[in-house]
């Protein structure tokens, strides 16, 4: 059976702080999240508390000012 191509499964994302020295923030993981096909997201703490759904992935990171990095690999097919 042929993996499924990348519009058709769900993504595993991780949404970033960056490093703030001025406050001795180190940065790191803010909050997990999943892309379903639709583009739609579900977002989770580090804790694993639910956190909220978006719209997209973009609109997540850019309305907390966080960076997105995908936790997947991606499909090369």
């Amino acid at each position: 059976m042929p993996a499924p191509r990348l519009e058709e499964r769900a993504r595993l994302f991780a949404l970033l702080r960056y490093p703030d020295e001025e406050y001795g923030d180190d940065g790191g993981v803010e909050l997990y999240g999943v892309q379903v096909p639709d583009g739609s997201v579900a977002t989770i703490t580090v804790s694993g508390r639910p956190h909220g759904c978006w719209s997209s992935c973009d609109r997540v990171a850019g309305q907390l000012g966080l960076h997105l990095v995908w936790l997947d690999v991606e499909c090369s097919a």
